[in-house]
């Protein structure tokens, strides 16, 4: 084995920061959104609690005792499984100042409204079996919650915490007015490696860091992000790593 394939496998099998270099980068964060929310007169954090790995970073990261202003947690599951209802409890009760599990767009025939465009697609030429239900509804989903969230912040004077890390942004792996709020504290960690780092530091619960990452929308039928990507997020990080060439 050469050693560059000894310096990719040494990467691939080992998280990039030790807990020193997470805390520092853990104080460096939670100093720019205090800083934000001051610079801004903002009274209260929104959050949309998945129960995965980056909204729970996010939540610990922004409580109150950090920022100085209330953390809102909104869970919204449409479809998410019973154990990410769970964790989603689990990260809502231990950070968040107020939490609740918003039901509301549940009963919603919200979907058969929005499929009444199918004919307007078909008059311009195209052929709507062409583009999956599965990935329209999961779009959706994202911009009902979101459209949740940002009601919430207007009545709190608030902002929307932004989920999205940098592996994402990279991939163009998010819904456009779906998934990206006002502030992203974790939007320059890397999925793969960085942010594992950050959550053990941060005391986030080992079943949530170890899980198999997942939106939680159901476009794909394991619902999970590398089933739509092809890719799992430390194969994705490292191709964005400067190796040497000698």
């Amino acid at each position: 084995m050469n050693t560059l394939q000894t310096m990719i496998d040494k990467i691939r099998d080992e998280q990039t920061l030790d807990s020193e270099t997470a805390q520092n980068v853990i104080n460096k964060m939670r100093s720019a959104i205090k800083t934000y929310i001051e610079e801004n007169n903002l009274k209260s954090l929104v959050l949309g609690v998945s129960g995965g790995l980056d909204s729970a970073c996010v939540a610990a990261l922004c409580q109150k005792k950090y920022t100085g202003v209330p953390l809102i947690g909104v869970s919204i599951p449409m479809n998410s499984t019973n154990s990410h209802k769970e964790q989603a409890q689990w990260v809502g009760k231990t950070y968040c100042d107020v939490f609740e599990e918003f039901d509301g767009w549940d009963n919603n025939d919200i979907f058969s409204v929005i499929e009444g465009t199918d004919a307007l697609a078909e008059k311009a030429g195209f052929d709507v079996a062409d583009f999956p239900k599965s990935i329209l509804q999961g779009n959706l989903k994202a911009r009902l919650r979101m459209i949740t969230l940002y009601d919430l912040a207007r009545k709190t004077n608030g902002l929307v915490l932004s989920t999205d890390n940098l592996s994402e942004f990279q991939m163009g792996f998010w819904t456009i007015c779906g998934d990206v709020g006002d502030f992203g504290p974790i939007q320059n960690i890397g999925k793969g490696f960085e942010l594992p780092s950050i959550a053990y530091e941060l005391g986030i619960r080992e079943d949530i860091i170890s899980q198999a990452p997942s939106d939680g929308l159901m476009v794909t039928e394991d619902n999970t992000d590398e089933a739509q990507l092809g890719a799992n997020y430390k194969a994705v990080s490292y191709t964005h790593l400067t190796l040497p060439t000698k």
